[in-house]
């Protein structure tokens, strides 16, 4: 018994005074399995975790510029109010400045000036505009002929008038005013018969009557 009592105290007194083992540092924790109930809802998840929509690229929007109305047609200058002819009847002799025309009295071709508007001898000539009388003279070539001023530098000549017009220089005139009357006295145009010979001229220059008053072609 004393012998057993004796071992007892000598093996816990070993067992007390022996180095502890010291614990080994354990590796990293693997991590825990995943449930399959945990996969399941992570798949769950991921399926039901919304696809992002694609966004529709916007559409052309429709063209609402008003369509051009077509260019309206150019413009064109309002025609000239003509004023009446001097007398009534047809034009026998047109204006001719830039071309040649044949004269019968002459025989040969040549410029025009005026119109030459047919009527009967002794037809009376009045004045399309208001305007001041400039001169009476004979001309070699057109007989006894009446010069009238108007206004915007215009003037206006009646040849081949008779004798004894009715008018004198420096006479104010109205529209319609009698200047004179046809008659015979234009040599180079005789054989053509029995006509106003009428000229305007503007700013000096000879333009064509026919767009100042109105005639008869």
């Amino acid at each position: 018994m004393l012998l057993a009592s004796v071992a007892i105290v000598g093996i816990a007194a070993a067992a007390a005074y022996w180095p502890k083992q010291q614990p080994q540092p354990s590796a990293e924790p693997s991590p825990a399995p995943v449930s399959q109930n945990e996969d399941q809802t992570l798949s769950e998840a991921l399926l039901s975790t919304p696809e992002p929509i694609p966004t529709a690229s916007p559409s052309a929007l429709p063209d609402i510029t008003p369509n051009p109305s077509p260019a309206p047609p150019a413009a064109h200058a309002p025609a000239r109010d003509k004023a009446p002819a001097p007398l009534k009847g047809k034009v026998q002799w047109r204006f001719a400045v830039d071309e040649l025309i044949y004269s019968r009295t002459l025989d040969h071709w040549t410029t025009h000036r005026g119109i030459d508007i047919s009527c009967a001898k002794g037809a009376e000539v009045h004045c399309p505009w208001n305007g001041k009388v400039e001169e009476i003279y004979e001309d070699d070539s057109l007989g006894i002929s009446v010069r009238v001023s108007h206004s915007d530098g215009l003037e206006s000549l009646y040849s081949n008038l008779r004798t004894g017009c009715p008018v004198k220089a420096g006479q104010r005139l109205n529209a319609g005013d009698l200047i004179g009357y046809v008659g015979e006295t234009a040599v180079a145009e005789c054989s053509d018969g029995a006509h106003l010979h009428f000229e305007v001229r503007k700013d000096g220059k000879s333009v064509d009557p026919a767009e100042y008053v109105t005639v008869t072609e």
